[in-house]
């Protein structure tokens, strides 16, 4: 791995760790989350201190290279973090639906007692 590979590595690395850490003293993120993101910019730093496990384990795996096969395990676990999120987005989308059938019940409702009050206030007998 050449030496500006590194040094962009170890920069990301850096920088994602030192977000995650703002965000999560802001309480800006879950703790899942920055949790998930601090592993990721520590593969980062992995991938500078073990080198050469990372060669041999893209050697094992009949890999050109080791750099490749980082990449293809960051985008692996890009793909895999996506699939999540749409889960994640699925499940809301079903509970903003829920919400929205909800309230118009309840608007119905109101409307209703607001009616039935109306009519026993103009009719006194």
């Amino acid at each position: 791995m050449g030496l500006a590979v590194k040094i962009l590595a170890t920069l990301y690395g850096l920088l994602l760790f030192a977000m995650f850490i703002v965000m999560a003293r802001k309480r800006g993120i879950k703790p899942f989350y920055t949790t998930l993101w601090l592993i990721v910019s520590l593969f980062m730093f992995s991938f500078i201190l073990f080198e050469s496990f990372y060669q041999w384990l893209s050697q094992l795996l009949r890999i050109e290279s080791a750099t490749l096969f980082v990449i293809v395990g960051l985008i692996s676990f890009l793909f895999v973090y996506v699939l999540y999120l749409s889960i994640k987005i699925s499940e809301l989308s079903n509970k903003v639906q829920e919400l929205i059938s909800y309230t118009a019940i309840l608007e119905k409702e109101i409307r209703n007692k607001e009616k039935t009050q109306l009519v026993n206030h103009e009719d006194p007998c």
